[in-house]
């Protein structure tokens, strides 16, 4: 309890303090008031403003002689300097460069030279999308040891070796030098004879062959000692050519965004100098697997069996991307399909316009540039002399590059994309092994771009059918600081990698059976149990490839599909091919529901139309739903009825490109229109 005389003092705080405040604050006004009625006021007429402005004014215009500016000038020792003069003399001097060299030459110092370096900041990769999907895919035949197969059966190598592509078909410029030079058609007026023809052909030959002697210089014969050298390099012999199979695939394609802009400056920031770019040695993957309702751990996807696909590939499918955007040993190189198609492999923001516009047909008539070239005398011969021989200019190109090597050393196997897989094949493990004693020199790759996103893919051929997958991925580059001494104390100069952090997970992505049934609607109502519903069986056949959707109907009790003939793409231009396919799913229908549902009393019309829901009792013992509304939906069965249909009207064509159901149709549109006229295809499906 407080004190008595402290509550006292409170009470009278709170009753009179607001009083107080009042009379002290008034008598302080008083006060003041007081003391300014004392003071005395300003004693300032109007004409004394005004005299004392005259005074200023006459002050101001008030002129002043020269001699005695010039003498304040000199007492405060100002001195004129004859500026005029000086300029007027400094222009009549003569000015010699030798007088202003320096004492020593401008030398460009060593990146990074005093300076200390330390550890790049990796970045993972972002917007990663991942899509199932299986096709047949061209590859060496491997033995029991991993070995590929020689070709007894082949008496003479491929013009397109090493890393041919298949939309590039050899033939040189000969058909266009044909048709310019001996191989014109007649005209249908021409009066001349075939033997003056072939004489003014000739004269035209010897006068080129003067013409290109002409410019130049020296014999031209080469040197023993180069001849000696150049057959020492060149194998005795035939080339061993390897067998080439088409092999059933299942893959899972994980595709995604790199800021290589942010990694670049990163790059620069840390080993201090302005050139550094990131050198990529390979993209790692992880997944998870969908076990009972529950994720595992993440787990490491079997490199080495995804490259014995990736290192045995003859041929390799044409990239839609430029090169600049497509990092070497982080984009996997697709194999080239002669069973199904690619899809959801490419970046639709990467890839330029004009590879995913799609030209509209030409003219009917020959009014197109199709019409046009062939209606030109010869053109005929050299349209096709440059589609088959730019192929082998272009092909002979990727073999320079490559310099006929098959596993060692940078083997481009015909383009940039394969770099990786001489890479793999033990040529990189050469290169490290000649920078790792060099010292303090850096790692640097040929590949470099400005671009500030490029592209990420890895192929998972692991997976397993009737599985689901997330994955996530790593970049991982090769250590800038190995074996170098201008480092941060603490920074790993060792290890020959770095290792970027992982990206988060991708969405779900399911791997169906190789046998899978979807639900499609229901054939005429009856009674209840007597339902049947429509099901699409699309069937996978491993050994080659094919993956091919067909109907079937069955209500409850009855197993989904049978035994049927279908028609059979082909790769070859043959056409399609009639046979016997077993779809059949070892599912049984258990119970079914949808088709036409008749309206409650009242209402009028003829019914609603219920989607159609099965319940299948799968080989494995299990049971699941098959509803119309998402089957319908399936995006993977959309794309395999899709492209299964485009394949067997394309049948009687040979296969030039698999690029994806969009790329692949503006191709054979592009190719229609240079032919003089063709069907379109669709929309770029092949990417996203």
């Amino acid at each position: 309890m407080a004190h008595p005389m402290v509550e006292k003092l409170k009470d009278a705080g709170l009753r009179y303090g607001d009083k107080a405040a009042v009379a002290i604050g008034s008598l302080l006004f008083v006060v003041c008031l007081g003391l300014a009625l004392r003071q005395k006021s300003t004693d300032l007429t109007p004409d004394q403003i005004k005299k004392t402005a005259e005074a200023a004014e006459t002050n101001i215009n008030r002129k002043q002689d020269v001699e005695t500016i010039n003498s304040a000038l000199l007492a405060a020792d100002i001195k004129p300097t004859n500026f005029t003069k000086e300029v007027e003399d400094s222009v009549k001097t003569v000015l010699v460069a030798d007088n202003y060299k320096p004492n020593r030459e401008w030398v460009i110092p060593e990146p990074g030279a005093g300076l200390i370096r330390d550890t790049p900041t990796l970045i993972a990769p972002f917007e990663l999308y991942a899509y199932a999907s299986r096709g047949g895919a061209l590859v060496y035949e491997l033995d029991e040891n991993g070995n590929k197969v020689v070709d007894t059966g082949k008496k003479e190598a491929p013009k397109e070796r090493p890393g041919r592509r298949r939309r590039r078909q050899g033939g040189g410029m000969g058909g266009m030098g044909g048709m310019m030079g001996g191989g014109q058609r007649r005209n249908r007026g021409s009066r001349k004879s075939q033997a003056e023809i072939e004489r003014e052909q000739q004269k035209d030959y010897e006068a080129r062959k003067k013409e290109v002697a002409s410019k130049l210089v020296g014999s031209d014969q080469a040197d023993p000692a180069d001849e000696k050298a150049k057959a020492d390099k060149e194998p005795n012999g035939p080339q061993e050519q390897y067998k080439e199979i088409t092999q059933g695939l299942r893959w899972v394609a994980i595709t995604g965004k790199l800021d290589h802009g942010k990694l670049v400056a990163n790059y620069k920031e840390a080993l201090k100098s302005p050139g550094a770019q990131p050198y990529y040695a390979r993209l790692d993957l992880e997944r998870q697997t969908l076990e009972d309702g529950t994720w595992t751990g993440w787990e490491a996807v079997d490199a080495d069996d995804n490259n014995k696909i990736l290192d045995n590939l003859p041929e390799e499918d044409e990239e839609l991307a430029p090169e600049n955007v497509l990092p070497p040993g982080l984009v996997n190189p697709l194999p080239f399909l002669k069973q199904g198609l690619w899809e959801k492999v490419h970046i639709a923001s990467l890839v330029p316009k004009e590879k995913k516009e799609v030209a509209p047909p030409p003219p009917v008539g020959g009014q197109g540039m199709g019409g046009m070239m062939s209606g030109y005398p010869g053109t005929g011969s050299m349209m096709s002399g440059m589609r088959g021989g730019m192929g082998g200019m272009m092909g002979g190109y990727g073999g320079m590059m490559a310099g006929g090597s098959e596993r060692g050393g940078m083997s481009m196997k015909g383009g940039m994309g394969s770099m990786m897989a001489g890479m793999r094949g033990g040529g990189m493990g050469g290169m490290m092994g000649g920078y790792g004693g060099g010292g303090a020199a850096d790692i640097e790759s040929d590949w470099k771009s400005d671009e500030k996103t490029v592209m990420i893919r890895g192929l998972d051929f692991t997976a397993k059918p009737d599985s689901q997958y997330r994955y996530r991925v790593r970049i991982v580059v090769f250590n800038p600081n190995v074996n170098r001494d201008d480092v941060s104390p603490g920074v790993d100069k060792k290890s020959t990698y770095l290792f970027g952090p992982w990206s988060q997970p991708t969405d779900v992505v399911t791997m169906p059976p190789d046998v899978s049934p979807y639900a499609m609607g229901t054939l005429a109502a009856g009674p209840r149990s007597d339902i049947k519903v429509n099901f699409q069986v699309v069937r996978f056949d491993k050994a080659d490839g094919v993956t091919v959707p067909h109907r079937f109907a069955a209500s409850p009790g009855e197993v989904i599909g049978d035994v049927s003939s279908v028609d059979i793409p082909t790769s070859e231009g043959t056409g399609a091919k009639s046979k016997r396919i077993d779809f059949n799913t070892h599912s049984i229908v258990l119970d079914t529901s949808g088709g036409l549902q008749s309206l409650p009393a009242g209402f009028s019309g003829g019914g609603v139309e219920k989607p159609a829901l099965a319940l299948v009792l799968r080989s494995d013992g299990s049971v699941a739903a098959r509803a119309q509304f998402d089957d319908e939906n399936d995006e993977l069965r959309k794309d395999v009825e899709r492209n299964y249909a485009r394949e067997v009207k394309d049948s009687n064509k040979k296969r030039q490109n698999s690029a994806g159901s969009g790329y692949g149709g503006m191709m054979g549109g592009y190719g229609g229109m240079m032919g003089g006229g063709g069907p379109m295809g669709g929309a770029y499906g092949g990417m996203r």
